[in-house]
């Protein structure tokens, strides 16, 4: 698989130097011009080569070029001299360093060059009558001239004319075989080099392990190889960040959507998504901390790769989420079968820092091609089953059915028209009065948001509240219900002359922002409610979410001077270390509690014992679901504060409650 180039990880910008723009525009290798280069103050040339979306550079040294020449002028004595000019003619490789270093032109390079065909010519070189032979440097479009003094010639053969004609012809030869083994050692180095380059830029970083009999070139082929084990290196590091989760190590999101979409091109059986949520991973980080839950998810990884899962991968998505992939899938029995493996591989509990935690999985489950053909849908399809297993309970599973894409639809559609339902005036409150026990008077009301869909028609808040919640939208629309119930509140009491109460329901969602006690306090300014006569309603859900955050801005909120009341008392995860710090004006009791409250002596005690607890604790009671007059009675008797429920009234619309005062009167 080719990792995608990250632009953020770059040399230095060379973009805009002559080499860059014409190795881009060619494709092909590019040699620079010789020049002397700012960091070393020395004689430099750079060879260009084409790399993926960039330009690999090379920086040689001429001064260590320039040894060659030296070296061969040893090898050779001192009337034959090596020299290496570029494409056009300037010496980079000359024993006489300072032709180098003043960039001078090899005198005879236009001749040779306008006559390709001679290769020798008689020329003056340093001041001296010189023989000159001439090669080529194709890959490198260099030029190597070897000078052999003329005079050096006829002196030692000048007493015989046929040995200096046979000299002359052995000169030419040697000078040949000079020039052209000269040739064959850098024209072979340029094509592996060359050779190596291109084999890079497409991925093979395998190390140039051929020899050279010229040290210049080898140090040159080391610091190559240096530099592709560092590409190399980095290669396979920006692969793993781009492909696999730190905390887990296991394959990330992105990698889950390249492979599972290649699955689906080449796979011609079926394949089984599986959608693992963790069970409750934000009360455990709020409860532990951030850390800890990067500790329980780094274990997790570490378990889960234990298990060498095969015949597929399991990538983690978010926080909680984890995906499995299997492909060819045979049975979907099969699929059971390993999700039990994984739920035994996590029976035991997890440690981390001394506190040992249990982890437990919603499972939703959907197939290709039997449920969707894409990969967004289908995990779509298995978070959306994920959700049914929670619905269903704990630890649970849930394959992906036909009725979960229609409530899917509906969903998007309730949150659609929930962007616009305040704007088109679609929300409308209804009220149910609380009771007082002991006067038989109206205690105040609990307003109740309700929804007419122009098209669906009257939607429950069961259903469009959690979506309200998880978009955020609940934020406006919790608004304007306070915003209208304290309105209609002030209204009444100024009409009745009473001092009734308004209770409103909040979401942990509302209350988690820091400027919500804010809009509390400008809402009952622009009202003219009393504070005291604004109870806000809260779930034991908010608590176990973010204890101490909730804590502080109740603090706020009390400071204000309105009344707190928590709702649902029994249905979650109720705790009296809460209740004792919590400040709680009223607890309100679940109705579950009242519907069972004449069947089984031990409901009775329970509902005695509740109230009691919460009069110590100096709280206010309010009992939900009160349908008759018997469960009225009974809890009379327990020395119940207050009770709402359809015995006395169903919720209400706006028009009906200044009658339905009187009344109660």
């Amino acid at each position: 698989m080719v990792v995608p180039e990250n632009n953020n990880i770059q040399g230095a910008n060379r973009a805009s130097q002559d080499f860059f723009s014409e190795t881009k525009a060619s494709q092909q290798p590019t040699l620079s011009k010789t020049f002397i280069s700012q960091q070393t103050g020395q004689p430099t040339i750079t060879i260009a080569i084409p790399h993926r979306d960039g330009v690999l550079v090379a920086y040689l040294n001429l001064k260590e070029i320039s040894l060659l020449s030296l070296n061969l002028s040893q090898t050779f004595g001192d009337q034959v001299t090596v020299a290496v000019t570029d494409g056009n003619g300037v010496f980079i490789s000359n024993k006489d360093m300072a032709k180098v270093y003043q960039r001078e032109i090899e005198g005879h390079f236009d001749t040779i060059h306008q006559e390709p065909e001679r290769q020798i010519i008689t020329a003056i070189y340093d001041g001296q009558r010189t023989v000159v032979s001439h090669a080529d440097v194709t890959n490198g479009d260099w030029h190597v001239f070897v000078y052999q003094a003329y005079d050096s010639i006829l002196i030692a053969f000048r007493p015989l004319l046929w040995i200096v004609l046979l000299f002359v012809c052995l000169l030419v030869m040697f000078s040949r075989f000079v020039s052209n083994y000269v040739f064959k050692d850098i024209s072979h180095s340029f094509y592996e080099l060359n050779k190596q380059t291109r084999e890079t830029a497409a991925g093979d970083y395998h190390r140039i392990d051929e020899d050279n009999r010229f040290d210049e070139f080898n140090t040159l082929t080391e610091n190559f190889n240096e530099m592709v084990i560092s590409i190399k290196e980095r290669d396979e590091a920006l692969k793993t960040l781009a492909y696999y989760d730190p905390q887990t190590q296991l394959p990330n999101a992105v990698y889950l959507t390249e492979q599972l979409n290649q699955l689906i091109m080449t796979n011609r059986k079926k394949i089984a998504v599986i959608c693992y949520d963790i069970e409750n991973f934000k009360r455990i980080n709020d409860t532990y901390g951030p850390s800890f839950g990067d500790q329980l998810l780094k274990i997790m990884g570490e378990r889960i790769l234990s298990m060498k899962l095969t015949n597929g991968f399991m990538a983690r998505i978010t926080g909680s989420n984890f995906i499995r992939v299997i492909k060819e899938l045979e049975d979907p029995g099969d699929v059971l079968i390993e999700i039990e493996e994984l739920r035994q591989a996590f029976n035991q509990g997890i440690s981390v820092n001394e506190n040992n935690v249990y982890v437990h999985f919603h499972v939703g489950i959907t197939l290709y091609p039997d449920d969707a053909q894409t990969v967004e849908e289908l995990l779509q399809y298995a978070h959306a089953a994920a959700d049914m297993a929670k619905q269903r309970g704990k630890s649970q599973y849930a394959f992906f059915e036909s009725s979960m894409k229609m409530n899917l639809i509906r969903s998007m559609t309730l949150e659609n028209s929930l962007r616009s339902a305040i704007k088109n005036e679609e929300f409308y409150l209804h009220y149910q009065p609380q009771i007082d026990v002991r006067t038989g008077l109206i205690r105040g009301f609990e307003a109740l948001i309700r929804w007419e869909h122009p098209q669906l028609g009257k939607i429950s808040p069961f259903e469009f509240i959690h979506i309200a919640e998880s978009t955020g939208l609940i934020v406006p629309i919790g608004a304007w219900v306070m915003e209208t119930a304290c309105k209609k509140m002030m209204d009444l009491n100024r009409v009745t002359g009473s001092n009734m109460i308004i209770s409103v329901n909040i979401s942990p969602v509302q209350i988690s922002n820091e400027q919500f006690p804010a809009m509390v306090e400008e809402t009952l300014k622009r009202s003219g409610l009393s504070p005291n006569l604004l109870e806000l309603e809260i779930t034991e859900n908010l608590f176990i979410n973010s204890f101490e955050v909730a804590i502080k801005i109740f603090d706020r909120l009390k400071a204000i001077g309105i009344k707190m009341s928590l709702d649902d008392f029994g249905t979650g995860y109720s705790s009296l270390a809460y209740l004792k710090n919590l400040p709680i004006d009223t607890l309100k009791i679940d109705q579950a509690f009242t519907r069972d409250l004449l069947i089984h002596k031990s409901n009775e005690h329970l509902m005695e014992s509740i109230i009691l607890m919460a009069h110590t604790l100096e709280m206010d009671v309010i009992v939900e679901g009160v349908e008759e007059l018997e469960q009225f009675d009974r809890l009379k008797t327990y020395q119940c504060d207050h009770v709402q429920g359809y015995y006395f009234s169903r919720p209400m619309d706006t028009n009906q409650l200044e009658d339905y005062f009187i009344k109660m009167k």
